[in-house]
This record gives C-alpha cells, sequence and structure tokens, in this order.
C-alpha cells in the first residue's frame, strides 16, 4: 500500500509540475504564428493573438473565433502579461531581445522551406507550449500524408509552375517548390526563391501544370497593374491547364502547405 501510495504521489507531482511549467498566456504576434498557438495551444492558455487570426487565409481561422485580438504593439502586448510571445514575422526585429528586458520568452516559428523545417516548427512550439503530444500527433499526421504521397508518385515528373495573383512565381527553395516536389511534380522555375516573370515568358512557357494561389480571392484587383490581369495572360490561363491551391494552405510556409502538395498531385494523377 504505501509503494503504491508513493508511486501515485511521483505521478502527481510529476504531472503538477508539467502544468506548472506550461505558458499560461500566450501571445502571438502576427497571423502565421497565430496557426501554431491556434493548432497546438489550449485555449485557456492563449491571452491573444494577432489582428489577422480572423483573416480569409487564416488556415485555422474558425478556431479564433472568440480570442482576444491585438495589433501587436510592443507595449499592447506587454500589457497583457505574456509569459510567452510567439511570432513567424510580427513585431520588432528584435523581438527575442527586446521582450527579454522584461523577462518574456519569445519563440520563433515558421518561414520554413521544406517539410523537414515545417516538421522541426510543430515540435519546436509544441515544446514551448508545454503540448508535446500534441505536436507528436501533428507530426504524425503530416509524416503519414507525406508518406502517402511517396507511395502515389508518379515516375515521370511532370513540370509545373506556381503563379500566384500578384504574379510573382515560386523558385527553388521556397515551401512551393517543396508542395511541388512531394506531389511528384518538377517546379518550371529552377533559380532560386521568388520573382516575377516577365508576361512573355508566362505565356510562351506553358508547363504541364499550372498551380495558382489567390486568384479565388480577388487579390490580382489590389493592383490595376499586375501582369495576371493582362488579356493575353487570361486567356492563355483559361486554355492552360490549372488548379487552384488553397489559400489558407500557402498563405504561411507551415506544414499546412501539405493540403497544397496534395492538391497539386491530385491534378497531375487527373491529368495524367
Amino acid at each position: 500500500m504505501r509503494w503504491l501510495i508513493a508511486v501515485f504521489c511521483l505521478l502527481f507531482s510529476s504531472a503538477h509540475s508539467a502544468l506548472a511549467q506550461q505558458p499560461r498566456r500566450i501571445v502571438s504576434l502576427d497571423y502565421c504564428a497565430d496557426q501554431f498557438v491556434l493548432a497546438l495551444a489550449d485555449r485557456g492558455q492563449i491571452a491573444a493573438l494577432s489582428r489577422g487570426a480572423r483573416r480569409d487565409d487564416s488556415y485555422y481561422r474558425d478556431r479564433a473565433h472568440g480570442v482576444l485580438r491585438t495589433r501587436g504593439a510592443f507595449e499592447d502586448v506587454l500589457a497583457l502579461h505574456p509569459d510567452l510571445v510567439v511570432r513567424t514575422w510580427g513585431g520588432p526585429w528584435d523581438a527575442e531581445r527586446a521582450y527579454a528586458r522584461f523577462g518574456v520568452t519569445v519563440v520563433s516559428v515558421g518561414d520554413a522551406q521544406s517539410f523537414d523545417a515545417a516538421r522541426a516548427d510543430i515540435v519546436k512550439a509544441a515544446a514551448a507550449f508545454g503540448q508535446q503530444a500534441r505536436g507528436a500527433a501533428l507530426a504524425a499526421d503530416l509524416d503519414r500524408r507525406l508518406r502517402a504521397l511517396a507511395v502515389g508518385r508518379r515516375q515521370v515528373d511532370a513540370p509545373v509552375l506556381y503563379l500566384s495573383a500578384g504574379g510573382a512565381v515560386a523558385g527553388r527553395g521556397t515551401m512551393l517548390d517543396a508542395a511541388i516536389q512531394v506531389a511528384g511534380g518538377r517546379n518550371v522555375r529552377s533559380e532560386p526563391g521568388w520573382s516575377v516573370l516577365p508576361l512573355e515568358r508566362m505565356v510562351d512557357m506553358p508547363p504541364a501544370l499550372i498551380a495558382l494561389g489567390f486568384f479565388d480571392h480577388g487579390r490580382e484587383r489590389m493592383n490595376a497593374w499586375s501582369r495576371t490581369r493582362h488579356p493575353v495572360l487570361r486567356r492563355a490561363l483559361a486554355n492552360a491547364r490549372t488548379v487552384t491551391l488553397p489559400a489558407a494552405s500557402i498563405a504561411c510556409d507551415a506544414w499546412f502547405a501539405i493540403d497544397a502538395a496534395e492538391s497539386i498531385a491530385a491534378a497531375l494523377h487527373r491529368d495524367a
């Protein structure tokens, strides 16, 4: 009986210690960081999300309903008495040092360029939130979906071009490039990073599949001079093989880009 009581006390002490180490007032500084908080933290741990948490391309926008949102100004965040600040690109450039002066830890996640990096971000954020089991489950789901894509991948790599509504195309070393590759495609753009192709090259170099981003969100209308509004390109797209990627899956460089990869893979299989 004494042995059982000792084991029970040890387990209770460990659980209590783990709970005590969990941050209880998490503040997110941008809508990409919001996704990590909404995916992994308990609602009771969230003090505030960013103003963009309910954007139409916020992956977990439905989970953000009813949660306080902040504009992310330094003074506003400190007024919320956070014990953990999460960011991808929001807040001051020296956020870690700035918040450290007030005893607040900052964890930076996101901006992944591969699914390995995206998986590591999940694990990192989950550990920071004291939600390791939840992070492990999300990482395992990502791994399962990547394996499924690998099994269904065809031997011949079909050329794919990602084109955003603003006219930008994704090159080597971007998350969209990773999504194209795991889907079984070959990115037409072998140059690194992002670029804007001349209109003539967009029309004269039609790949096997064009993956469109944000065309269904009216983003091309934000710039009246965007080349994606040119009637010549519009006609070319109307006659091309295209797939519209879910905007929320590509708005941030994170694990949910797997949704975009699955959309590309489905289009490649459908048109094969």
